[in-house]
């Protein structure tokens, strides 16, 4: 039997149980890691919608679809872009959601809905 080829064989073997206890110390602090909490979403604000209009549409032709759609303005996050509107009586939140998914000016619509946000351990 060649020595050499003695030596290739443990030196293989060596490789390999380096590689399956690393793989194991891996698995095994990935598996202590405490799991992420993911946010909650908690029930919507009722009659309110999210709108963020796509950019340069002017003001004016915000204010007439809003208008059309019976909607009233509460606020506007500036930050982000996204006007935050009330529907009224005559028009539910289904129905102008809608109305927003057919609209070029509008990049999206969504219901007002709370994240609850978990705190970290």
């Amino acid at each position: 039997m060649n020595p050499f080829s003695v030596l290739s064989k443990i030196k293989r073997a060596a490789v390999s149980w380096l590689i399956f206890v690393g793989a194991v110390s891996l698995l095994t602090a990935c598996n202590n890691e405490p799991m992420q909490k993911k946010p909650t979403l908690t029930a919507s604000t009722p009659n309110e919608v999210l709108i963020k209009f796509k950019p340069g549409v002017p003001e004016d032709s915000v204010q007439v679809l809003a208008a059309r759609l019976g909607l009233e303005q509460v606020r506007e996050l500036r930050e982000i872009g996204v006007r935050v509107f009330r529907t009224t009586a005559r028009v539910s939140t289904e129905q102008v959601l809608r109305a927003c998914q057919s609209n070029a000016s509008i990049e999206y619509a969504e219901p007002n809905t709370k994240v609850q946000i978990p705190e970290k351990n």
